[in-house]
Parts: structure tokens; sequence; C-alpha cells
């Protein structure tokens, strides 16, 4: 791999650990693409960020990490004033709303809210998991689309998380079960079920035995990306998982290595990971079970290992199958 190549991979991996989120960026990056707009009386973060993108300075932002840490509070209308320029790029954007997790407040909490449809991207979604503040909601609720509209399923599984009533909360998100997003669907069900509504398990379940790919994928990565769902609660509703040999793409974490190149999934399975093994993976952690094998996100497990784990959950006493969930066209 020649060095300009690992040099962007190299600025793509210190990028993305500092969005703190999974999203899939760019493969190439000019700096005028992702600097913020000069501007007079510009806040001292605006030039900070300036700084490190214009010098490719990927590897180091100790020294803006510890300006966020020292303003407290008084970061919030420094990251408002670069999320407002129009000129702002989206991923200096996603960069800026990202400083506000590590200020917990009221206020930070309030921009990540208003941000979450307008760039704030998985800063706003993990920021407000972090930091829930039900003075945010109608906030999120006023961004949401009616359900013919709406294909922002993380709107909907966040705000099944904000601190406010039950009952609010499951009036808000039961238009949703009827949208025309097959994934804002699934989020408005998993979103019920976290809040008990009656009937939502069984529509989970619909979704985890969706006959396509793509269909099982959605309800999968939910567990994958927000921890609220990875409780007891809801480990019966993976077990029939355990035995449905179906192939799902990418639904561990890609990695990557310091010299920019790519850790892949197993070599007879390149990119694809079954969806019994996610399930066992979710289930292994959910319960804390003493296996004696690793558990790993990008790993084909073998039945003897399947079936150690299917043991062990029936010692605890759930009720496990040899048989996958019946195929269905999902929710």
């Amino acid at each position: 791999m020649g060095t300009t190549v690992r040099q962007r991979w190299a600025r793509r991996l210190c990028l993305s650990l500092l969005l703190g989120s999974t999203i899939a960026l760019p493969q190439t990056w000019a700096a005028q693409d992702l600097a913020i707009p000069e501007l007079p009386n510009m806040p001292r973060l605006a030039q900070l960020m300036n700084q490190h993108i214009s010098q490719n300075r990927w590897d180091d932002w100790d020294d803006v990490h510890a300006y966020v840490r020292q303003q407290q509070n008084a970061i919030v209308p420094e990251v408002q004033a670069i999320v407002s320029d129009p000129r702002t790029s989206s991923t200096a954007m996603r960069i800026a709303y990202g400083f506000l997790r590590k200020v917990p407040t009221l206020e930070s909490a309030t921009l990540l809210a208003q941000g979450f449809s307008k760039g704030g991207g998985q800063a706003s979604v993990v920021g407000l998991i972090e930091n829930p503040r039900a003075e945010v909601y109608p906030i999120l609720k006023g961004q949401l689309r009616p359900p013919a509209r709406e294909d922002d399923k993380d709107l909907l599984l966040t705000m099944a998380q904000i601190p406010v009533s039950a009952e609010q909360r499951v009036a808000d998100l039961k238009p949703y079960v009827g949208a025309k997003d097959y994934g804002v669907r699934v989020g408005a069900v998993f979103g019920l079920a976290l809040l008990d509504d009656p009937g939502s398990m069984e529509l989970m379940t619909r979704a985890l035995s969706a006959g396509d790919r793509d269909g099982k994928m959605d309800p999968l990565m939910i567990f994958y990306q927000f921890r609220a769902w990875r409780t007891p609660k809801f480990v019966p509703a993976l077990i029939p998982v355990l035995n449905d040999p179906m192939e799902i793409k990418d639904i561990g974490l890609r990695r990557y290595n310091a010299d920019g190149s790519e850790s892949a999934m197993t070599p007879e399975e390149l990119r694809y990971l079954r969806a019994r093994d996610y399930a066992l993976n979710i289930i292994v952690k959910t319960l804390k079970m003493d296996v004696p094998f690793k558990i790993e996100d990008n790993v084909t497990y073998s039945k003897e290992q399947r079936e150690l784990v299917k043991q062990k959950l029936r010692d605890l006493g759930y009720t496990v199958t040899d048989e996958p969930y019946p195929v269905t066209d999902g929710v």
C-alpha cells in the first residue's frame, strides 16, 4: 500500500474516532472541504479545528479536547456559532457537535437535539442517550416528519429513551409502526417494545425473522448500536436467531489498522456475518456468560459453540428451540 493511501486511511481512522460514530467517511478529503469559514471574532474552538484540518493533524486533538474541558458549558455558544454558519462543511459540523458530548448540560443537550436532523448525526444520537433530558423531547418530536415521509429510525429510537412519561412516548411512536420506510417501522416497534407496549414483542420477533437479509439487518443493528435493547428482557426474542443461517452484511464494525489497512471478516465469509453469530454475541455479552471461547464481532461460531450457549440458556431457565423463526416479510 502506497504512502499516500496509508496516510489517507490513517486520517479516516483518526477522524472516525474523533466523531465517535460508525458512519462511513469519504475515502478522500480536501482540507478546504473540511475547514470552517474564517469569520471576524472567530470562536477559539473554530480556530483550533481549522489549525488541525489545514495542517492535516488527524492524530492528535488533545489540545482541542483540553480547551473544551476548560470551557465547559461556555463551549456551547462556540459550537452554536460553528454549526449555524451555512458555509461550515458537514464533516466539520459533525466534529463540532461531537464536542458537546464532553459537556453533559441542558444547554449542550438542547443544541444536540436541535441539530439532530440538521448535521448532528451520531453525535446527537449518542450525546442525547448519554445525557437524556426531558426538556429536549419536544424538540425531537418537532423534527419528526409524517409516517409517509420519515426515514430516520434513530430519531424514534432516541426519543424512546428520553425520560418523559411512557404514555407520551408510546403515543408518539405508535403511528410510525405503519411508516412507509421499513427501518422506521422497525425503529417504532423496538421503541414500543422497550416501553412494554402490548403486542410490540410479537412485532419485534417478526422483524427478527425477516426473510430477506436487509430486513433482518435493520433490527439486529439496533441491538448492536443501542445498549437499551441489550438487556435480559430481549434475550428470548434473540434465542431462535441462534438457529438462523442467513448471512447479513457488515453487522460488525469495520476495523482499521494503524497502517490504514482494514481488518476483514473471516476469509470464508468476507464482509458477511451470519445472523446466528450476531445473536450469540449479544446473548453472551448481555447475560455475561462464561464461555470457553473468545466472543468477537467478526467470527463464525461452530455448531459446538452455539450448542454450548444454548445449553447455558437452558440452565438459566430459558426456553430454547432448535429451529429458527419461521420466515416472515418483516414488520
